[in-house]
């Protein structure tokens, strides 16, 4: 077909809209990781702010189905609760790692 053929090529092809596709797509996935890198940290550091941002994210990551959905339902599970919060308050107001032994 050569580089004016179908469905790529041609002024008004499919062309740009792919290219947009793809780099909107690309940022949108970059700024998800680096999010996610964000919330890692802060949940290893035990920051207060963490729980929340694992929270929104657990809702977020709902929307991708299947392993997103159970990843979100588990997260949400144990971050959401009222009792959660008070134990991660306490984990975080501690300020440190805690002693497994």
């Amino acid at each position: 077909m050569g580089s004016e053929g179908w469905p790529f090529g041609g002024a008004f092809g499919f062309k740009p809209l792919l290219i947009g596709g793809l780099l909107s797509g690309g940022v949108l996935l970059a700024a998800f990781a680096a999010a996610y890198l964000v919330l890692a940290w802060g949940l290893l550091e035990r920051q207060p702010w963490a729980r929340v941002l694992g929270i929104v994210l657990a809702f977020l990551a709902l929307l991708r189905i299947p392993f997103g959905t159970a990843l979100g339902i588990y997260t949400l599970w144990v971050l959401l609760p009222e009792s959660s919060g008070r134990e991660y308050d306490a984990l975080a107001g501690a300020g440190g790692p805690v002693n497994a032994a």
